[in-house]
């Protein structure tokens, strides 16, 4: 039996059903997803992953998000204009 705190997929459609966070990387417009760079129950995951990501290119476009509500983004935006959680 697998530990549910653990679990991760490369499928977005079961990410959204099971409400996993994601952390997806944009196209440089920031128009659509290129990739998907992690799906998965750990939050705390996700956010080593992103910070990593950053630090090493920082010109990347990055989000992390459960379903619609995004968690945080890369370049960050003003206050109050995604809902983005610091």
């Amino acid at each position: 039996m697998s530990n549910w705190s653990d679990e991760e997929t490369d499928q977005p459609l079961l990410a959204d059903h099971r409400n996993y966070y994601k952390m997806e990387k944009w196209s440089r417009d920031g128009q659509r997803i290129v990739e998907i760079v992690f799906a998965g129950s750990s939050l705390d995951k996700a956010r080593r992953i992103f910070e990593r990501m950053v630090k090493h290119r920082p010109r990347i476009r990055l989000t992390i998000r459960q379903r619609a509500r995004v968690l945080d983004e890369w370049p960050r935006s003003p206050i109050g204009s995604t809902g983005a959680i610091s």
